[in-house]
């Protein structure tokens, strides 16, 4: 165990570098509900003291996703930027998970609205073991890579 001179009271926020802000913004609000609390471009010598990367230029979109702030950021600029994507299976890997009543219409809302967006399997899956055996569950993979898996209470 190691000891600290601190505590954690919470998760903050989660962070998400996006390729289009604007759509992500959009799609998380118009299919999944979720509330625009602030948008706006931050300081360009700021993000290159904090990120440390020079020549960057950032727009952030804080969102309220049923109880969960969320940060998306798209950067730009004259920086050179890399687009990372890994697969489901692959160190790095991040995905949010939202319980829905209904793992089909979401899946459809999501299928819906954009061409681009696909799912990682044919059809939902119930899950046979673990915390959360029964559960039906999903993903969705965004244009940019972005995951979404779907889920729904046994």
């Amino acid at each position: 165990m190691v000891m600290s001179d601190f505590s954690v009271s919470k998760c903050y926020h989660i962070g998400v570098c996006v390729k289009n802000l604007g759509w992500t913004v959009s799609f998380f609000m118009d299919v999944l509900g979720c509330k625009l609390l602030e948008q706006s471009p931050r300081d360009p010598e700021n993000q290159a003291f904090v990120t440390g990367v020079k020549d960057i230029e950032v727009t952030i979109a804080y969102m309220d996703c049923h109880s969960q702030l969320i940060e998306f950021m798209e950067y730009g600029g004259t920086a050179e930027l890399d687009h990372y994507r890994p697969r489901m299976v692959d160190g790095g890997h991040f995905h949010f998970c939202m319980m829905v009543d209904n793992v089909d219409a979401a899946v459809k809302a999501c299928l819906a609205y954009d061409p681009e967006i696909s799912t990682l399997s044919p059809s939902p899956l119930v899950v046979d073991s673990g915390p959360n055996k029964g559960n039906t569950v999903i993903l969705v993979v965004l244009p940019d890579g972005m995951m979404i898996e779907f889920t729904n209470n046994r």
